[in-house]
C-alpha cells in the first residue's frame, strides 16, 4: 500500500526486482503502443451505419497485421484487395457493389513493405480524390494517420485531400494518437474535422490540446476526458456544440 511521506507526498510501495518480475508484470504477445482504446471498433461500427453502396467506405490498412479491420471487414461483408484501383472479378460482375474496400497491401518483406503500402495508398488518394471532385461520394478511412504521414510519406496527399474535402461529398476519417507531433496531416484533420472522438488521456499536455476545440467551456472537455472509463470515447460535433459520452456497448 502507498504511504505517506513528505508533506503529502504518495510514495508507492517498493518491490524487489525477482519479485516484481515473477508476480508483478502481465505481459501479452503483441502488446505496445498500438494498442489503444478501441477506436478502430468504433469507427466498423458507425460505419455500419454509413457507408452504402452509394458512398462506400475505403479502409486503406498499412500494418501487416491487424485482427480488428480482418474481423470487422469480413463481419461488413467489404472486399478486400491488395491493390487499388481493385482489379475486376468476373465472379463479382452483376454483383451488388460493395458498401466498402478494405485495401490491404501484400506485407512480409521489411525491405519493400513501406514503399509498397505508399505506392497502394498514394494510389488510393489520387483514384479517391479525383472521385470526389466528380461529387462520387465516398468515406475515406486512414486509420494509424501517423503512420501514413511520417513512414509512408503521404502527409501531402492527405493533407490535400482534408484541405478540398469541403467543396467534395468525401469524408475522411483521421485516427490521430496525440494532438501533435503526429505528421500535417493529423493537425490539419484535428482543426477542420466535425465530429471528434476523445478517448481517456493520461497526458495532460495532449487534454490541454483537446480543451482547445472551439465551442465548448473552457476545461470542460479536459475535465470529462480524463475521466473516461476504458472503450469510452467523448463524442464532440462542432456544429451546434453537441457534446456526449459514447459508453463501450
Amino acid at each position: 500500500m502507498p504511504t505517506l511521506h513528505d508533506e503529502d507526498v504518495w510514495i508507492p510501495e517498493t518491490i524487489g526486482r525477482k519479485e516484481f518480475c515473477e508476480s508483478y508484470f502481465w505481459y501479452k504477445p503483441g502488446e505496445g503502443p498500438t494498442q489503444r482504446a478501441g477506436k478502430t471498433t468504433l469507427a466498423f461500427q458507425l460505419l455500419e451505419y454509413t457507408a452504402t453502396a452509394e458512398c462506400p467506405a475505403y479502409i486503406a490498412v498499412s500494418k501487416p497485421s491487424d485482427t480488428v479491420t480482418e474481423k470487422e471487414g469480413k463481419r461488413l461483408g467489404y472486399r478486400f484487395v491488395e491493390e487499388w484501383p481493385a482489379p475486376v472479378k468476373l465472379s463479382e460482375v452483376g454483383k451488388d457493389k460493395p458498401s466498402g474496400y478494405v485495401v490491404w497491401p501484400a506485407f512480409g518483406d521489411i525491405d519493400s513493405d513501406a514503399q509498397k503500402a505508399a505506392d497502394v495508398t498514394a494510389a488510393l488518394l489520387k483514384d479517391t480524390y479525383a472521385r470526389g471532385v466528380k461529387k462520387k461520394a465516398g468515406i475515406l478511412v486512414m486509420d494509424d494517420t501517423v503512420v501514413k504521414s511520417k513512414l509512408l510519406g503521404l502527409d501531402r496527399y492527405m493533407t490535400t485531400h482534408i484541405a478540398m474535402a469541403g467543396a467534395m461529398k468525401l469524408g475522411g476519417w483521421y485516427f490521430v494518437q496525440k494532438p501533435t507531433g503526429s505528421g500535417q496531416a493529423a493537425i490539419w484533420a484535428y482543426g477542420n474535422c466535425e465530429h471528434i472522438f476523445i478517448s481517456h488521456d493520461p497526458d495532460k499536455r495532449n487534454r490541454i490540446r483537446y480543451d482547445e476545440i472551439g465551442g465548448f467551456d473552457s476545461h470542460q472537455v479536459d475535465e470529462i476526458s480524463k475521466r473516461l472509463k476504458p472503450y469510452q470515447f467523448l463524442y464532440l460535433k462542432r456544429s451546434g456544440g453537441y457534446i456526449c459520452i459514447v459508453d463501450s456497448k
